[in-house]
């Protein structure tokens, strides 16, 4: 019995992917794509000095530090705040929102909320005591009874990190799609035409080679940061993203010979 030929696509089908792949839409994410990865990536510079001087910052005297969430926060120096956790809250995607809480006139007041990643949320009970570090206001750690320290998703150089390889990641894949674009367009009658093939970035040259060699490891690194592993594991992990990339470039440029 023979299959079923399936029917061309219409404009108005949005269920349908060949509505999604347009070549117009494909140059637009491109385009969106590379504005925010330059967005990301120009909030770089200031998390570096902002993770640098969190980690070389004292803490601030005991006199300074808030009684009541509204104050202005101290600046150039970590304010520690005994709070009571509370949470999880809200979870979206890698990690979780948890709510640091105070007691004020016999009830408990919500002082700071912090998204924490998952390795460190799992450590986390609801209504434990612990102590909050906060860098100018931002929650970056906190302390636990047992001595045990749990970094918030704002803590240390992980922030600028993230940036950094979303950055990276979404300036990368503007050749990718403005490519598969092009080869979209070839095989329809139009820019904002549903009909031809289905195409990707698969013609190499030098540009989507220094494209895929870039993406493949900033995207994979992003995993253990949103996870909260160490840095170690980060490393690890973005190495054999550039080891595959490179793989796939060299397969890409026999092939192209």
């Amino acid at each position: 019995m023979s299959r079923r030929a399936e029917t061309p696509p219409r404009g108005w089908q949005f269920w349908r992917p060949a509505f999604w792949t347009r070549p117009a839409l494909l140059v637009l994410y491109g385009v969106l794509a590379g504005v925010l990865g330059l967005w990301a990536l120009a909030d770089v510079p200031d998390g570096i000095r902002d993770a640098v001087s969190m980690r070389r910052a004292a803490e601030c005297p005991a006199w300074m530090a808030r009684v009541e969430p509204d104050l202005d926060p101290p600046k150039g120096c970590l304010e520690r705040i005994p709070v009571t956790v509370s949470g999880p809250w809200h979870s979206r995607g890698p990690g979780s929102t948890w709510h640091l809480m105070v007691e004020q006139d016999e009830e408990f007041v919500l002082f700071a909320e912090t998204h924490v990643p998952t390795v460190g949320s799992r450590r986390l009970t609801d209504g434990a005591q612990a102590e909050a570090l906060l860098w100018e206001g931002t929650p970056v750690a906190i302390e636990l009874p047992a001595g045990g320290r749990v970094d918030t998703g704002a803590g240390g150089h992980r922030g600028w990190l993230q940036a950094l390889f979303l950055g990276v990641f979404g300036v990368a894949v503007v050749p990718m799609l403005f490519e598969a674009a092009r080869l979209k367009l070839r095989t329809t009658d139009g820019w904002w035409s549903v009909r031809g093939g289905k195409v990707g970035p698969t013609v190499w040259n030098p540009l989507m080679g220094v494209a895929c060699l870039l993406a493949s490891p900033s995207a994979l690194a992003t995993v253990p940061l949103m996870l909260g592993l160490s840095l170690r594991w980060v490393a690890g992990v973005a190495l054999v993203g550039l080891g595959l990339a490179v793989y796939v470039v060299i397969r890409g440029a026999s092939t192209a010979r």
